[in-house]
């Protein structure tokens, strides 16, 4: 069953990787004498990482299994990222429809310790018919293969999920289109009906945004908790987008702060917690800061702030 699943994924992405080829525009294969003789003159990819995250919590008061140090390494929660991509078109001559590349590694110290725990790809492809993304994973601990393709033409794309392992092979499946208005209360509408085949959950998402570009209306109908949020950019700096949940007429405040050297992020649940997150960004990575501080409970350790700090390295 699983070699029969994989056959059809593979033939599946196979079909969309040649229907593209095939549409794509006939060029000629030329090429400088120079290039000939040194194909690799120009760098056409760059990489990234490794990329170190940890989480910083209180690991020296908080740890069980001290290590040599009396740091417990799994409470910092290391993970390291690779990535590779393309800086332009891999392959101009021989296959003008490849547009970019690009290939991810990540290891998380929670999950396996001496493998990788997924790898990535992401495959770019564009011709005068529009575009297509196809980006297959492979989770090393799960061993599940899947496969999300993406075809697009102008702001409106179809996207569905395929896996290796479970009991559909197609996971999920989402289709936007989104038109123009020539009105200055209502710019552009954006309709988007989606189907978890997993779950046999059905979903519905309506967006109304303003000619302005700086109020967007975002009607959620799924099935347990519709809801309906309004976006709005008060300046460059500063939006807020209240949210109501049809159901339980709920309210969440949220509130985005873009700094020059990062953001921060604030939601508010009035019956349960305030949620910060402040990332600044500095010249080898970034700090990310997680602060939650709860509005219910009855005893000071429920009341108790809970701050977590996260700092990435980038090598």
């Amino acid at each position: 069953m699983m070699f029969q699943t994989k056959t059809i994924i593979g033939y599946i992405a196979t079909t969309l990787f040649l229907f593209f080829t095939l549409l794509s525009t006939t060029t000629t294969v030329c090429a400088s004498n120079a290039s000939v003789n040194n194909p690799f003159r120009s760098r056409k990819f760059s990489v990234t990482g490794p990329v170190l995250t940890v989480t910083l919590k209180d690991p020296m008061g908080e740890t069980e299994n001290p290590g040599k140090w009396g740091i417990d390494i799994s409470s910092l929660r290391p993970n390291l990222l690779w990535s590779a991509q393309s800086t332009a078109p891999p392959l101009p001559n021989w296959f003008p429809a490849l547009k970019t590349w690009r290939a991810t590694m990540g290891y998380r110290y929670d999950d396996l310790r001496k493998a990788p725990s997924f790898l990535e790809a992401d495959l770019a492809f564009s011709n005068d018919l529009g575009e297509l993304h196809l980006q297959p994973t492979y989770e090393v601990r799960q061993r599940k293969a899947s496969v999300v393709c993406q075809v697009s033409r102008g702001a409106s794309y179809a996207l569905a999920r395929f896996t290796s392992r479970g009991k559909k092979v197609l996971e999920f499946l989402r289709c936007s289109y989104k038109t123009d208005l020539p009105f200055s209360s209502l710019g552009a509408v954006r309709v988007t009906p989606s189907f978890d085949f997993t779950q046999n959950v059905p979903n519905l998402l309506v967006e109304g945004l303003t000619g302005s570009g700086r109020t967007k209306a975002v009607l959620n109908l799924q099935i347990t908790d519709p809801t309906l949020t309004v976006v709005h950019a008060l300046d460059e700096r500063n939006t807020i987008a209240p949210e109501i949940s049809l159901h339980t007429a709920k309210i969440l405040y949220q509130w985005n702060i873009a700094l020059d050297s990062g953001s921060i992020k604030t939601k508010v649940d009035p019956t349960s917690a305030i949620h910060v997150t402040w990332t600044d960004r500095s010249m080898n990575g970034k700090w990310v800061t997680d602060f939650r501080l709860p509005l219910s409970g009855t005893t000071l350790s429920a009341l108790a702030a809970d701050v977590r700090v996260r700092r990435q390295f980038a090598f």
